[in-house]
């Protein structure tokens, strides 16, 4: 019967990170992934939410509809 294998990982200093810690990692890592997914999907809204306004409404905040299509345009990861 063989024994369990242990992975050795170490940091880009070359220091050793323990499983724990390895995991600790692992959960801020997708939990900043999941707030970007998030945010990406609160600034599609708000996009959505703008393209929705009047042209009066859109020269009252100093905008126009090509500004809002442009904006529109952008991909959700460009803010």
């Amino acid at each position: 019967m063989s024994s369990p294998t242990i992975m050795i990982t170490r940091t880009p200093s070359g220091a050793l990170l323990s499983p724990r810690s390895l995991a600790a990692r692992l959960r801020q890592a997708v939990a900043a992934f999941a707030a970007d997914l998030l945010a990406a999907q609160r600034l599609g809204r708000e996009r959505d939410q703008l393209a929705e306004l009047s042209d009066a409404a859109l020269k009252d905040v100093g905008l126009t509809r090509a500004d809002v299509w442009a904006e529109r345009r952008k991909p959700l990861w460009r803010r």
